[in-house]
């Protein structure tokens, strides 16, 4: 890592994630990729898409952001697709349904209120 610049190995270290990431999907039942036809497939158990057609990318936020939206994400959501008969549930699924939600029940008034918040709010604690 340099110091000029401390994302330097960012790539790296995602890819290296990703590598583990495919290597825990397969060890923990199988491959996402249907081996039946369309007819035969049950998308309460199959994934809606391959580990290989997903992108990742850096995510920032502030830790207890994350913290929070893990444990909703694990929590609330993975219960509530659980109850509603759905298995092998992955997280790509998940964020893939999340940042599809966001944009096409268009929620820009809802994220720049926020966003809004969290910078009136940082002004009023760098002032007290």
């Amino acid at each position: 890592m340099s110091e000029d610049d401390p994302f330097a190995d960012l790539g790296e270290t995602l890819s290296d994630d990703a590598a583990d990431a495919e290597s825990a999907d397969e060890g923990a039942g199988g491959s996402d990729v249907a081996t039946e036809t369309d007819d035969e497939r049950d998308p309460t158990v199959e994934a809606a898409f391959p580990y290989d057609a997903a992108v990742q990318r850096p995510f920032y936020a502030r830790e207890d952001a994350i913290e929070t939206f893990d444990s909703w994400l694990n929590y609330e959501l993975e219960r509530e697709l659980d109850e509603r008969g759905y298995r092998n549930i992955v997280v790509r699924e998940m964020t893939d349904a999340l940042l599809r939600t966001v944009v096409e029940e268009d929620l820009v008034d809802e994220v720049a209120a926020r966003f809004e918040q969290a910078r009136e709010n940082a002004m009023s604690e760098s002032n007290e």
